[in-house]
């Protein structure tokens, strides 16, 4: 049974999809991907052997050989782009997903991107935007008692200087509960980010102008 941050993966991938799941681990996205009927083929893909031994027993339990592929793969390295639809990156940090696809060896137009930062979303945010890839859907999930961000997005080829809400609060909505929630903590983060620069007695410009545009951005949503 996937946990709330898997199912909000799999909720992003499109119905007939062939989908290479990255850092699969137990591969137990990819089976249920399958066995919902969402996609017609996956790829389980992992840096690690011991992890792809644990796919190949989840596959061969449900009986998937023939319609899951495992690739051992440091990231999208080794894996082919021949049919593939949709990318799910999920259980990383921002900074390692930016790795990723920074060194794929094949273009990522036309290709679902479904993204799932455990840490520093902002980073990933940023560096989509300035390579040309636009956010389809954003939203928050809450996965017992921590919040996470899960969005898909495509590259469309138009690059951008991301504003201080595209960067920190994504396209999350702010009149969701847990949406909310995300953002008031990220901007918890960098209120305090700009009082330890303060304290050092050089203020960063950059930092306290982000944390003037999100105080704005919470405030216009309340009225």
């Amino acid at each position: 049974m996937l946990g709330a941050r898997l199912l909000a993966c799999a909720a992003m991938i499109r119905p007939g999809a062939h989908v290479c799941d990255v850092g699969t681990d137990h591969a137990k996205l990819p089976v249920y991907l399958l066995e919902q009927g969402t996609a017609e083929a996956a790829i389980a893909a992992d840096i690690g052997e011991g992890p792809l031994q644990s796919a190949r027993r989840t596959i061969e339990a449900h009986g998937l050989e023939g319609s899951i592929r495992t690739i051992l793969s440091d990231g999208l390295v080794n894996v082919p782009c021949e049919g593939l639809t949709d990318i799910i990156i999920a259980g990383m940090g921002g900074e390692t997903i930016v790795h990723i696809l920074e060194t794929c060896l094949w273009p990522l137009e036309g290709i679902r991107l479904v993204l799932q930062p455990m840490t520093r979303a902002d980073v990933l945010r940023r560096w989509l935007a300035e390579q040309g890839f636009s956010t389809e859907t954003e939203h928050c999930v809450r996965d017992g008692r921590f919040l996470y961000a899960v969005m898909s997005v495509r590259k469309d080829g138009t690059p951008h200087v991301p504003e201080a809400g595209e960067v920190w609060f994504g396209r999350m909505d702010l009149t969701d509960t847990d949406g909310r929630a995300y953002c008031e903590r990220w901007y918890d983060i960098l209120v305090k980010k700009a009082k330890c620069i303060r304290d050092t007695g050089a203020p960063d410009e950059a930092v306290e102008a982000d944390v003037a545009a999100l105080a704005r951005l919470l405030k216009e949503d309340e009225t």
